[in-house]
């Protein structure tokens, strides 16, 4: 299960026919990075605002701007709530389930964009202008010998929603409707997602940041979890104030 989790702005994506203004809104034909530069005076971090779906020049970007904060003593930490511990078949189809039940969408292990069949998230799309999805991290310039995943894993994320808001209830509805079909079996309301997909994820981030003893430390996330994240920072020490960014 090789998942990167939608933001609200890619579900608007679903309820509009205007893919294209959808896509420029959520920034997904920007060709440039736009790091910005946190501190407490004690440690120092970048967040680099990852775009899921975008274009080769962007992702090439980001790769130059790792490597670079790679030269001055900077780790990474990335976004992936890729499962991380051995689950049945049966399991994982569950958690597939009550994904897209908090979700409203099925998340495809190809990505958002199908560029074989032309469909974004499911729809067809005229991909005039070269969009791709987010290439593995080690195409940009990851180093897993000192870089990191530092996320919540699905089945933990389904796990926390369930113990503040009770199980997931799954219904003939949901075992019964394809992947490719649109999503009408009784969507988990959107403040408790958010609650788990953006803030608890945040949140977890922020303490690993606190904990982390290299004081130098680069953050690959979706853009939309850089304020939360910021947020979440200044609860746990509120010192972190942003500062000049010199990472352009």
């Amino acid at each position: 299960m090789k998942l990167k989790l939608l933001t609200p702005a890619l579900l608007l994506m679903l309820c509009t026919s205007c893919l294209n203004l959808s896509l420029h809104a959520i920034g997904a034909y920007k060709t440039k990075a736009e790091p910005a530069a946190y501190t407490n005076n004690k440690k120092t971090i970048v967040f680099i605002p990852m775009r899921h779906i975008g274009l080769k020049e962007f992702y090439n970007d980001v790769h130059r701007l790792t490597d670079s904060l790679h030269n001055q003593g900077y780790i990474v930490f990335y976004e992936s709530v890729k499962l991380r511990d051995s689950f049945t078949d049966e399991q994982k189809k569950i958690m597939n389930l009550k994904l897209r039940k908090m979700l409203g969408v099925h998340v495809d292990t190809i990505g958002y964009l199908d560029t074989v069949n032309n469909r974004l998230m499911g729809r067809r799309f005229r991909n005039r202008k070269g969009l791709i999805n987010q290439p593995h991290y080690r195409l940009m310039g990851a180093d897993m010998t000192k870089d990191r995943v530092e996320d919540v894993p699905v089945n933990e994320l389904i796990a926390e929603y369930e113990s503040r808001y009770g199980e997931i209830m799954l219904n003939p509805c949901d075992y019964n409707l394809r992947p490719d079909e649109k999503y009408e079996c009784g969507k988990e309301p959107n403040d408790k997602v958010n609650a788990i997909i953006k803030g608890y994820r945040e949140e977890s981030l922020a303490k690993a940041i606190m904990e982390e003893k290299n004081d130098k430390i680069a953050v690959v996330f979706g853009a939309l979890h850089e304020w939360g994240l910021y947020n979440k920072l200044h609860t746990l020490d509120s010192t972190w104030v942003r500062v000049i960014n010199k990472h352009n």
